[in-house]
């Protein structure tokens, strides 16, 4: 018996705004009579949080590595055997799940589902091209990179914006001391975190009176809290569920964000939909199509603490205009970032599974890793070389 068409997402397991995607896709699926599955990757040598909810999938399944300790063609085939039998989708993000399609023809149309506005994105999508069937960009500027690096694809290039649910809390008016949060990864090289502690210098400096959120973990963390350590009142929640960041954000009137570079950041369009003003850097991707400057938020440039300050301490010396805007950056939310209309068009991308898909290539394996990595080579061997290498 023919095993019925379905949807697999092939995800890492980590807490952040791709399982948030994933997660809200899943959640908020129409009926559309195909199963969807949950394949989650994890790789042990990696500290980030552990995703640790069940998804709105038909099944969910995770799969465990050790990389780059193992044979990668050993992995390959770990993920290979729990990918549910039958045609339909294969919904890939990441290096892992490309270079697994790029060996393993499921017979699914292999849809690559970008999550940053970085060469690193890009370069899988150009490497992979021969094996990816569409290509999903969530930004415009994602589109129009991807675009102009793969011209010949600009046929399966799709740019589909996501959508949150909008959330049931919402920032109220206040009064007293101007609530600023930020909420995310503790990292300086993308998130920029290290920039928090200098924009509250500069307040404390002009007199504006502050109460700081921050949710959250990341490698940065520790030396983050000792570079903030002249403010005790810096409030630390730590890692958090995406309903309780969600909850938290009705409580803040400020969504701080100093990234240097993103795809269309989950985060801010979570915290706008609760109200929340953002404060968030004029980055090229994602962020001007959500905020526009002085109607639903502020964008000073990047790394510049000086203007994310004063935009701050304008919003602080000016509350009607604060809750006029944090009203327009919900409505704008609604309007156009609503997960239950959003979803219908990833849905209506896998539905034409069967046009879309065409067989693997043969004797056009691509190449990864060392010459340790090869499928010849038992796995156990190369735990054991690998790992008397590292030995002092």
């Amino acid at each position: 018996m023919t095993a019925p068409a379905s949807v697999v997402y092939v995800v890492p397991d980590k807490m952040g705004g791709m399982m948030n995607i994933i997660a809200n896709l899943l959640e908020y699926r129409r009926p559309d009579g195909v199963g969807h599955h949950a394949l989650l990757t994890h790789n042990h040598l990696h500290t980030d949080t552990r995703f640790a909810r069940p998804l709105a999938a038909d099944t969910q399944t995770t799969v465990e590595y050790t990389l780059p300790v193992e044979n990668l063609h050993a992995v390959m085939r770990r993920l290979a055997r729990a990918v549910p039998p039958g045609s339909g989708v294969y919904v890939a993000g990441d290096l892992l799940d490309l270079a697994t399609a790029s060996v393993h023809d499921f017979g699914r149309a292999v849809i690559y589902m970008l999550h940053g506005d970085s060469d690193y994105y890009y370069d899988l999508a150009a490497k992979h091209d021969a094996v990816i069937h569409a290509f999903i960009a969530y930004s415009r500027r994602m589109h129009e990179r991807l675009v102009a690096r793969l011209p010949h694809r600009a046929g399966t290039i799709f740019h589909l914006p996501y959508g949150i649910p909008l959330p049931a809390g919402v920032a109220r008016a206040n009064h007293g001391r101007l609530r600023l949060a930020f909420a995310g990864r503790l990292e300086q090289g993308q998130k920029g975190v290290f920039d928090l502690p200098e924009i509250d210098r500069l307040l404390a400096a002009q007199g504006v009176a502050v109460d700081w959120t921050i949710a959250g973990g990341g490698p940065d963390e520790i030396e983050l809290k000792r570079r903030w350590a002249f403010n005790p009142n810096v409030r630390w929640l730590g890692v958090l569920s995406n309903a309780e960041v969600i909850m938290m954000y009705a409580t803040q009137d400020v969504f701080v964000l100093p990234t240097r570079v993103e795809g269309f950041p989950v985060a801010l369009v979570e915290a706008m939909g609760a109200g929340v003003v953002p404060v968030v850097s004029d980055i090229e991707s994602g962020v001007p199509e959500v905020v526009v400057s002085a109607l639903t938020g502020e964008r000073p440039p990047v790394g510049d603490v000086r203007a994310f300050a004063q935009a701050l301490a304008a919003l602080d010396g000016d509350r009607p205009r604060l809750a006029a805007m944090g009203a327009a950056a919900r409505r704008s939310i609604a309007e156009r970032f609503d997960i239950r209309d959003r979803v219908a068009d990833y849905q209506a991308l896998y539905a034409r599974w069967r046009e879309l898909y065409r067989p693997l290539a043969a004797g056009r394996h691509l190449q990864y890793g060392s010459r340790l990595d090869q499928p010849w080579i038992p796995n156990a061997v190369v735990r054991f070389v690998r790992s008397a290498a590292k030995r002092p």
